[in-house]
């Protein structure tokens, strides 16, 4: 999930991740914000086995770069350089927890 803001209008859109490290995530997405637009995201790592507590990034970029749909993927998708990102594990228990 992310959000943007296109002239004082808050836009939302969900995507696949294709690449992400600290730095950055590239997402797929049908509705990709503009170059230079600030976004907040949410991405949803996968459950591990044997590790139960839900875990997500948290994080506020800027969008560098969007590329057209191509190949079997079949999504447009953009580049974002992260400024700000959060980890957090939800253990049921003991409520969110952040690192």
């Amino acid at each position: 999930m992310f959000q943007w803001a296109d002239s004082g209008i808050e836009k939302r859109g969900e995507g696949r991740t294709r690449d992400i490290s600290e730095t950055g995530a590239f997402v797929l997405s049908r509705m990709c914000p503009p170059v230079g637009a600030e976004i907040s995201f949410n991405i949803f790592l996968p459950l591990l086995p044997d590790f139960e507590p839900k875990t997500r990034v948290e994080a506020v970029g800027r969008v560098l770069r969007v590329e057209q749909a191509r190949g079997l993927e079949g999504r447009d998708g953009f580049a974002i350089l992260s400024q700000h990102t959060l980890l957090r594990v939800n253990n049921h228990s003991d409520g969110p927890t952040t690192h």
